[in-house]
């Protein structure tokens, strides 16, 4: 059995422009369908009709993410002036959309009669110019004043919106143009009719475009764009869809000199989203390092330099979200540029790092710095504001976020008996993305000559690892507290988030196994995937958000955390159940988040109810699943590719890596499953200079190998790029 996540609507997107629909094209906006562009709603209502019925649904789809087509029907088979009809005398109708800059609109109609026909097609339409936020929470909170008018010239039926807020005008507009049309249009009010002379077995058809005014221009058609060459793993149709979702959700508004920006995920989250676009770009590296370069890029141009409490900004900040509705517009949300969160700035470092990793550029490490230092400098002097070496956080502004952690919906940090934590808070998996952000700081200043600085960030993360320790781990729990309250005391709440924990490399070698097992009983391992929150829990819920909610983004992370201590048997059972989960799904594609009740008790997986779909991280984590399955390791300024102990599961005996790209050199490889599930590898296409060797996990438990794991970089790479690579790969002390 197949499932499909965004039932009952179907959504097409390019860059900001988004379709939500009704299976047979309709669009209501009562329900959350529309053309979204620039995150607010240009039209609200689209409903086609014949004679003023509406046809039924034959079949549609979502195609290459950006077109939408459906085909459908009218049965016409009753007496007409015409003459008699017979019931096959139908009239089939096909809407061919093409999302980007705006949408473009084929509508076709075919007569399958024997004898001619006469009809009238009607386009009823609307623009109320909701903003993204508002369809999603159901409350309108700005209103503005709306004119439309019909050209007759030009064939083009549009509307103009003007709101004002304490003193900020935003003004945004809809254009509905005829651009050909078998038969003239004419308009009466907000409907367009077309007179439909059909001869037998005669087809007619229009064209329409919808364009939309942002901030004073008007859209325009976007011409479509052949996806690039990637690396490509046929065996694993889940790898296939979520390197081709993350091409869809490309934003090119967004971008400037290098790289891809992604959007989020759609329909709810368009624009530029901090710590999403740059784990989407880490974990899906395997597949094209673009998201990396143009995340990075992209958000360091978002660096804060002033301290400004309604954006909870600080200097040396990175961005949380920026959105161009017109709530943000009007600055009636801090949205248009709100800075709530810890983790960019931790991720800002890493993912620099991982980008050395897979290609090897030295110059983005000197171009990015800078930026990667403030932002660190931020954590070290606001991010820790009582001086105790952890990043607390606080809410300033009155409409931004209560929690500033991974888990950033209000509810989501609770004590064990339910309540809420107040503010200030020190959560765990924020010190794990602070500690690996120092560790990779450290990398980056020894490929760059800079020793000194290198020891002073090794310096500081070994202090954290230390006060983390002393700090967070209950024994009798024989887990990490979810986080630190107010009073510094531990929370005791069996969560998942001490699984990023595992994956940063802050946990003790001789503790790692420990919480793995804590994370994949069966409180919290589902079948699918590890829960956001214990099911013993009192707040336990599998439709709440972060509280019991599956995410395949962090189960990525926790398998990779799985990986890195050696743990290849809970990597492999997670892997596999995230994998087998995506293979329910109709296109083998994971939703924002799963619900959370038993594979036991749901013999299929079901999506959160207001799921992103696709969703940039979702589709990440999916790539990651695979590497991590596989061990691929990068290490491209040495030009070497190791393998770390691959794996694979029962259903999947032989799988082959097409073109995977490690700095300039391009390998190719198939993997074959043993009786053990190990799997053993060998290369069968190659360009460029590349050595592939086998390695250990850097942190494994497995006393026999311990601290030379990575021995091989010592034996393969020279002075200091072997120095670098075995403090990116967890061995800080080296």
């Amino acid at each position: 059995m197949r499932v499909d996540p965004t039932h009952p609507h179907q959504i097409a997107h390019r860059d900001y422009t988004v379709l939500v629909v009704h299976p047979d094209g309709q669009i209501s906006g009562d329900d959350g369908c529309g053309v979204l562009d620039h995150d607010c709603r240009v039209l609200s209502r689209y409903r086609l009709t014949i004679d003023g019925t509406m046809p039924e649904c034959i079949g549609s789809t979502v195609v290459d993410g950006e077109t939408w087509f459906g085909t459908l029907r009218l049965d016409t088979g009753r007496p007409t002036p015409e003459g008699p009809m017979l019931p096959q005398d139908d009239l089939e109708i096909q809407l061919e959309r093409r999302l980007g800059g705006g949408m473009v609109e084929r509508i076709s109609v075919e007569n399958h009669s024997m004898a001619p026909r006469g009809v009238s097609l009607e386009l009823e339409l609307d623009a109320d110019f909701a903003d993204v936020q508002e369809i999603a929470g159901g409350e309108r909170r700005q209103r503005g004043t709306t004119d439309m008018a019909w050209d007759d010239g030009a064939r083009q039926l549009s509307w103009t919106y003007r709101v004002e807020h304490e003193g900020r005008i935003d003004e945004r507009g809809t254009r509905v143009r005829v651009l050909r049309s078998d038969s003239v249009p004419r308009c009466e009010g907000r409907r367009l009719l077309f007179e439909l002379r059909l001869p037998a077995r005669g087809t007619w058809s229009a064209t329409c475009g919808v364009t939309s005014l942002f901030r004073g221009k008007w859209g325009g058609p976007a011409e479509p764009e052949a996806e690039p060459a990637r690396v490509s793993v046929p065996a694993v149709p889940a790898f296939e869809q979520a390197a081709h979702d993350l091409f869809a959700l490309r934003n090119r508004d967004l971008e400037h000199d290098e790289g891809w920006v992604a959007n989020a995920g759609v329909p709810t989250f368009t624009g530029l989203f901090g710590r999403d676009l740059l784990t989407a770009g880490w974990q899906s590296a395997m597949a094209w390092p673009q998201i990396m370069r143009g995340g990075l890029s992209a958000i360091a141009r978002t660096q804060a330099t002033t301290d400004d409490p309604w954006r909870d900004a600080e200097p040396g900040k990175l961005v949380h979200e920026m959105r161009v509705g017109p709530l943000s517009e009007l600055e009636i949300i801090p949205q248009s540029a709100y800075y709530g969160t810890e983790t960019t700035a931790a991720m800002f470092p890493l993912v620099l790092s991982e980008l050395w990793h897979w290609t090897g550029d030295t110059d983005a490490l000197r171009r990015h710095r800078a930026v990667a230092e403030r932002a660190l400098a931020w954590a070290r002097d606001s991010g820790d504001f009582d001086g105790d070496r952890f990043l607390e956080y606080r809410k300033r502004s009155p409409q931004g976020l209560k929690n500033h952690g991974w888990k950033d919906s209000d509810e989501a940090i609770r004590y064990p008996d339910g309540m809420i934590v107040e503010d200030p808070i020190a959560t765990i998996e924020e010190q794990a993305f602070h500690f690996i952000a120092l560790v990779r700081m450290a990398e980056i200043c020894v490929a760059l000559d800079d020793d000194s600085a290198a020891e002073g960030y090794l310096d500081q993360a070994r202090l954290l690892r230390d006060d983390v320790q002393r700090a967070f781990w209950l024994d009798d729990l024989g887990f990490y507290a979810m986080a630190l309250d107010a009073a510094k005391q531990p929370v005791a709440t069996v969560a998942s988030n001490p699984g990023h924990a595992l994956a940063a490399g802050i946990v003790p070698s001789e503790l790692a196994e420990r919480v793995a097992d804590r994370l994949m009983s069966d409180d919290m391992f589902s079948g699918w995937g590890v829960r956001t929150l214990s099911t013993a829990h009192p707040s336990f819920n599998p439709w709440a958000y972060h509280l019991g909610t599956v995410w395949p983004v962090e189960n990525a992370t926790f398998a990779l955390g799985f990986k890195r201590y050696g743990l290849d048997e809970h990597a492999a059972r997670l892997a596999t159940a995230m994998l087998e989960a995506a293979d329910c799904f109709i296109e083998s594609r994971l939703a924002e988040a799963l619900g959370g009740q038993a594979r036991d008790v749901a013999p299929f997986p079901s999506a959160y109810p207001k799921s992103n779909v696709p969703q940039a991280w979702s589709a990440s984590a999916t790539i990651q699943l695979v590497q991590v399955m596989l061990g691929i390791y990068p290490f491209a300024p040495a030009h070497l590719l190791a393998l770390v102990r691959p794996m694979l599961p029962a259903w999947l005996p032989s799988l082959v890596v097409r073109d995977l790209c490690v700095g300039d050199a391009r390998v190719s490889l198939r993997f074959s499953r043993n009786e053990d599930g190990s799997a053993d590898h060998e290369v069968i296409d190659q360009s460029g200079t590349l050595l592939v060797v086998n390695a250990a996990p850097p942190d494994s438990t497995d006393p026999s190998i311990g601290d030379r794991a990575f021995e091989w970089l010592v034996e393969h790479v020279p002075g200091r790029l072997a120095r670098a690579g075995r403090i990116g790969l967890g061995l800080i002390d080296a």
